[in-house]
Order: structure tokens, then C-alpha cells, then sequence
């Protein structure tokens, strides 16, 4: 005759099923935390790049209106702005600057008696180059991205030309003409 199992243990296999069980769960759902903590931790980094990166533009293209813009900018040149302090100190590299992402930042004469600068930007990474774009265009006559006029000589942004610049290589340069209407 054939024994029966325990009542002890049936228990003891059953515990031990659901340990396993709420152990499993337990890691699906840790897994699932740190999933969303790393996606929240990526997007308030970008945020706080595109911010950082709007407020240096934004301070350097004011900057060079009100100091050079009522001489039309003539003979300027990025070391004239880096040793003005036009372009921040934090940013100068001897006469040179560079931006946040590592790359040259320079501000030059676009064109004698033009009465316009052209600030550049290169290596701008493009999954933030539409938002730096749309937080600085409006200083701006002009803004061209790669080769792409996101905004034509005094127009508005053109969307489809900003996104094909944004997303033409994964680092791009931004390059604003101000100046003078």
C-alpha cells in the first residue's frame, strides 16, 4: 500500500512554491523601479543640459549686442569676445572657448560691414539640439544647423529643416547670426 504524503509535508513544498513565487516578484518589480529611475535620472539630465546650454547662448549672443553691436561688429573675433568676457570665463580656454560638450564655441564677424556676428556652437549632441534651437532662436536673425537653415535670414523656424539638421549626425553645429535688421 502506497503512503500518503504528510500534511507537514504538503505545507513545507507549498512555502517553498511561494517564496520562490514572491521572490520572482519581488525582482520583476525591483526591475521595473530601477528601469524608470535610470529613464527619470536620463531625462532630467537632458533637461538640465538643454537649460545650461540655452542660458550660455542666451548670455553670450546679449552680451555681444550690447557690447559690440553698435560697432556693427566689426573686427570681432572670439578672442576679442573670450578676453571681453562676452563669452564667460567659465567657457574660455586662453583666447579660445569651448562649450559644455567639449567643443569650440566661437563668435566672429560674419561678413565686413554686414553689421552681423555669427555665434557657433560645435558637437551639440543631436538629441538636444531641437530644444537648444527653439530656446535661443528668438535672439537670432538667423539659424543654421549642419548645413540646414532651421531659420532663414529674418523668417521663422522652419521645422522641417531644424529637424533634418538635428538628426543628420549624432553631434551637429549650431551656428546664430545676429545682428541688425
Amino acid at each position: 500500500m502506497k503512503k500518503l504524503p504528510s500534511v507537514q509535508n504538503c505545507s513545507a513544498q507549498s512555502q517553498k512554491g511561494n517564496a520562490l513565487l514572491y521572490s520572482m516578484l519581488a525582482l520583476v518589480l525591483g526591475g521595473i523601479g530601477v528601469a524608470v529611475g535610470v529613464q527619470q535620472y536620463q531625462d532630467a539630465e537632458r533637461s538640465a543640459s538643454v537649460q545650461s546650454t540655452v542660458g550660455e547662448v542666451n548670455t553670450i549672443i546679449g552680451a555681444a549686442k550690447q557690447n559690440f553691436g553698435q560697432y556693427g561688429y566689426d573686427g570681432l573675433t572670439t578672442a576679442i569676445a573670450v578676453g571681453s568676457q562676452v563669452i564667460p570665463q567659465s567657457m574660455a580656454n586662453g583666447v579660445e572657448a569651448v562649450n559644455r560638450f567639449g567643443q569650440p564655441v566661437n563668435l566672429v564677424l560674419t561678413t565686413p560691414g554686414s553689421g552681423t556676428a555669427t555665434l557657433t556652437y560645435e558637437g551639440v549632441p543631436s538629441n538636444v539640439c531641437t530644444s537648444v534651437v527653439n530656446g535661443t532662436q528668438a535672439l537670432a536673425r538667423a539659424v543654421t544647423v549642419g548645413t540646414s537653415a532651421a531659420k532663414p535670414l529674418d523668417g521663422l523656424v522652419n521645422l522641417a529643416e531644424l529637424a533634418t539638421g538635428c538628426t543628420s549626425r549624432s553631434a551637429v553645429t549650431i551656428a546664430w547670426t545676429i545682428g541688425r535688421t
